[in-house]
């Protein structure tokens, strides 16, 4: 048996594969899918989408999701285990996208204007993406497996900026004296923070995406430039 991954990017991939490798059961097996297959399984994973989003998790059943994607229930226990099964797929179709996604890697280098693109991204995609935000939230302090899941994608996020912060330091561009572990989880936490709350928690007026892009970039920069 080889040894399971040790670092939090190499863990997030192993979990992002075990999610979305997807097959069919067939009893006690499981078969690859095929074209037919392959389409009723995102026809699922689409409509877990959509019920979650309407309805939240805890008011979502098995049952609910086969309704939307015009299956029966024996179809979806085919694909998928449980209502938090279909949810890890989502998730980590999205984590997978931001693995491979190369704009969201800050280099400091790139100065304040790297900043503001790299929490563009986020900020953008956290505002379009909210109701599914509200259900991540809401389903990570009952589940485990999901939890864990959360966990590791933090890991990630926080780990590239502190080896960003780290190579700052070394060229001279981020502050000498900086705690980069420390500064890492702060900062990645008050992105993640500053949108729920503004989006999900407590939508206020003024609230918007350019005004929270702006606040965390000159908050972010201010905080770590040399």
């Amino acid at each position: 048996m080889s040894p399971p991954p040790s670092t939090p990017r190499a863990r997030l991939a192993a979990a992002i594969e075990s999610a979305t490798a997807g097959g069919r059961r067939e009893g006690d097996t499981e078969v690859p899918l095929g074209r037919k297959a392959a389409r009723t399984r995102q026809a699922l994973l689409e409509a877990a989408g959509r019920v979650f989003m309407e309805n939240g998790y805890s008011s979502t059943s098995v049952g609910d999701i086969a309704a939307e994607a015009g299956v029966s229930l024996g179809a979806f226990y085919q694909y998928f285990r449980d209502r938090a099964d279909v949810l890890s797929a989502l998730v980590a179709e999205g984590a997978q996208r931001m693995l491979e996604d190369a704009s969201q890697a800050w280099v400091p280098g790139e100065g304040r204007e790297g900043v503001e693109r790299v929490l563009r991204a986020f900020v953008t995609h956290y505002r379009l993406t909210s109701k599914f935000q509200k259900v991540w939230e809401e389903v990570t302090h009952v589940d485990g497996d999901l939890a864990a899941l959360r966990r590791e994608l933090i890991r990630t996020y926080t780990g590239a900026l502190e080896a960003a912060l780290r190579a700052g330091q070394a060229d001279g561009s981020i502050r000498a004296d900086l705690e980069c572990a420390g500064a890492a989880v702060a900062l990645t936490s008050m992105v993640d923070r500053t949108c729920y709350l503004r989006f999900i928690f407590d939508r206020q007026p003024g609230g918007g995406v350019e005004n929270t892009i702006r606040s965390l970039t000159d908050l972010w920069w201010h905080a770590v430039k040399a």
